[in-house]
C-alpha cells in the first residue's frame, strides 16, 4: 500500500514539474518569437514611414540657377529621387475612385499589382499582404493633400510597398529552428521532471521510511514492558491470599517494568518535541566546572556503588552560554550509557577541555567499545549494537538520539572514537556562544525601536 502512494506522489510531482517545465518553455518560445518578428519587421516599416515623409514633402524647390549650375542640380534631384525610392520599394498611384494611375511606371510589375485593391479604411496604417499566393509586401497607404507640390500625385493616393520575402524566409527558418529547439528542451524537460521527481521523493520517503521503522520499533518497545506488567498483575490476580512477602519478586518486576516504561514514555516525548521544534531553550551564561562538577557529583556514589570509579577530571575556569537542564540531561544520557557498558573494576573519566570559540565535554569509558560499522548508527533512535545486552542493561536505543538532539541545539556536533587501550570516548563539541548570532540581531531590532 505504502509503495503505491509513493509512486502516485511521485507521479504528482512528475507531472506538476513537467507541466511547469512546459508552459516556460511556451512561453519563452512566444515571447522570443514576438520580439524578433518585431524586430525583423522594423527595418521595413522604417522604410516605408522615410518614403512616405518624403513623398509628402513633394519635390525640391526650383530656383533660378545659372547654365552652369543646371548640370548639378540634375544631379542633386536624381540623387533625392534614388533616396525615396530605395531598391524594393514600390509606389502605386490611385485615384479617388481606385483606379491605378502610374501604370507606365510601374512597367512590368504591373502585372503582378493590377490586383491590388484600394482600402481607404487602412490609410495611415501598417500591413502585410499577399499577392497572387507568392509575393509578400509591407504596405503603408497615404492619402496626398491637394496642396501638395508635386502636382502629379497632389489629392491621390499613395499604396507604398515594400518586399519582404526575404523577412518571411528568415522567419520561417526561424520558426522552424525554434520549433525544433523547443521539442528538445520539451525532451529534456521530460527528463528533468522525472530526475527532480526522483530527487524530491528521496529524502520523502527516507523520512517515511524512519518514521514507520520509529513507530514499529516504539511500537514493539512499548508493548515489551506492558504485557510484562500485564502478565504480572494477571498472575497477583490469582493469588489473592498471598502476602506480600509472597508476590515480592513479582511485584518488583512489575515496577521496574513500570519506571522502564515513564523513562521509553520520557524520552519518546522528547523525541516528538525535537521533530516538532516547539521546546523552548534558556542559554544562559555559565560556569562550566562548577556546573559539571554539580551534575556527576550524585553519579560518583552509583557508580561505586557498582564497583566502579567515576572520575572528574580538573576543568580549567572558563564560561560558556549553554541550556543547564539540556546539558544536564546529555550528561545524564553519556554518564548512564558508559555506566551501563563497563565492568567492575573499570574507571569513566569525565573531562572538559577549552579551544578556540568552542568547548569539548568528553565522557570515556573502559567497556566493550564499539566497532566502526555501529559508529555510522550509533545516534540512530532505537539502534542497539547488542540488542540482548542492552535490553538487560535497561537500555531502549534512544538516548544517544537524544544525546545528539541536544548536542544540534547548542549548534555543536557529537562523535564517538576509541578510548585507548580499550572502551569508548563521546566527544561533545559545543560552540561558546551557540546564540551569539541571534543575541547581536536581536540587539539591532531593540536599537531600532
Amino acid at each position: 500500500m505504502s509503495n503505491k502512494v509513493n509512486r502516485a506522489q511521485q507521479w504528482r510531482l512528475f507531472w506538476s514539474s513537467f507541466i511547469g517545465f512546459t508552459l516556460i518553455f511556451v512561453l519563452l518560445g512566444i515571447i522570443v518569437f514576438v520580439l524578433f518578428r518585431r524586430t525583423i519587421l522594423t527595418s521595413t516599416d522604417q522604410t516605408l514611414r522615410v518614403e512616405r515623409s518624403a513623398r509628402l514633402a513633394g519635390p525640391p524647390q526650383q530656383k533660378t540657377v545659372q547654365p552652369f549650375q543646371k548640370d548639378k542640380q540634375d544631379a542633386q534631384q536624381a540623387l533625392h529621387r534614388t533616396a525615396i525610392h530605395p531598391f524594393m520599394t514600390t509606389t502605386i498611384i490611385f485615384n479617388t475612385n481606385g483606379k491605378i494611375l502610374n501604370k507606365m511606371q510601374l512597367g512590368s510589375r504591373y502585372e503582378t499589382l493590377k490586383n491590388v485593391v484600394l482600402d481607404t479604411a487602412q490609410q495611415g496604417q501598417l500591413h502585410s499582404i499577399i499577392i497572387n499566393d507568392k509575393y509578400n509586401f509591407r504596405t503603408l497607404l497615404v492619402k496626398v493633400p491637394q496642396s501638395n507640390t508635386d502636382k502629379s500625385v497632389a489629392g491621390k493616393y499613395l499604396l507604398i510597398m515594400e518586399n519582404i520575402d526575404p523577412q518571411k524566409a528568415a522567419m520561417h527558418t526561424f520558426t522552424k529552428v525554434m520549433l525544433i529547439t523547443m521539442g528538445v528542451f520539451w525532451l529534456l524537460s521530460i527528463l528533468m521532471s522525472m530526475w527532480m521527481s526522483r530527487l524530491t521523493m528521496r529524502p520523502i520517503l527516507r523520512s517515511w521510511g524512519r518514521q514507520t521503522e520509529f513507530v514499529g520499533n516504539a511500537a514493539h518497545e512499548l508493548r515489551t514492558p506492558l504485557t510484562i506488567i500485564q502478565n504480572k498483575l494477571e498472575l497477583l490476580l490469582t493469588k489473592p491470599n498471598d502476602k506480600i512477602i509472597d508476590q515480592a519478586e513479582n511485584i518488583a518486576i512489575a515496577s521496574s517494568e513500570s519506571q522502564r516504561l515513564q523513562k521509553l514514555t520520557q524520552d519518546l516525548l522528547a523525541l516528538a518535541r525535537s521533530d516538532s521544534n516547539t521546546l523552548q531553550t534558556n542559554f544562559e551564561p555559565t560556569h562550566v566546572a562548577q556546573f559539571l562538577d554539580r551534575t556527576v557529583e550524585p553519579y560518583t556514589e552509583i557508580a561505586a556503588s557498582q564497583g566502579k570509579k567515576l572520575v572528574m577530571e580538573p576543568v580549567a575556569d572558563f564560561k560558556a552560554t549553554l541550556d543547564q537542564n539540556l546539558i544536564h540531561q546529555l550528561m545524564n544520557i553519556l554518564i548512564d550509557n558508559a555506566m551501563k557498558y563497563s565492568p567492575k573494576g573499570s574507571t569513566i573519566t569525565v573531562t572538559a577541555k577549552l579551544s578556540t570559540r568552542k568547548w569539548q565535554l568528553i565522557v570515556a569509558d573502559q567497556g566493550i567499545g564499539i566497532q566502526a560499522a555501529d559508529r555510522k548508527r550509533i545516534f540512530d533512535r532505537f539502534y542497539r549494537v547488542d540488542t540482548s545486552r542492552s535490553r538487560k542493561t535497561g537500555g531502549n536505543g534512544l538516548g544517544l538520539s537524544i544525546a545528539q538532539w541536544i548536542v544540534s541545539l547548542h549548534h555543536g556536533t557529537i562523535a564517538v572514537r576509541d578510548n585507548q587501550p580499550h572502551g569508548s570516548q563521546f566527544v561533545a563539541t559545543l560552540p561558546l556562544n551557540p546564540e551569539n548570532g541571534l543575541t547581536s540581531r536581536y540587539e539591532k531590532k531593540s536599537k531600532k525601536k
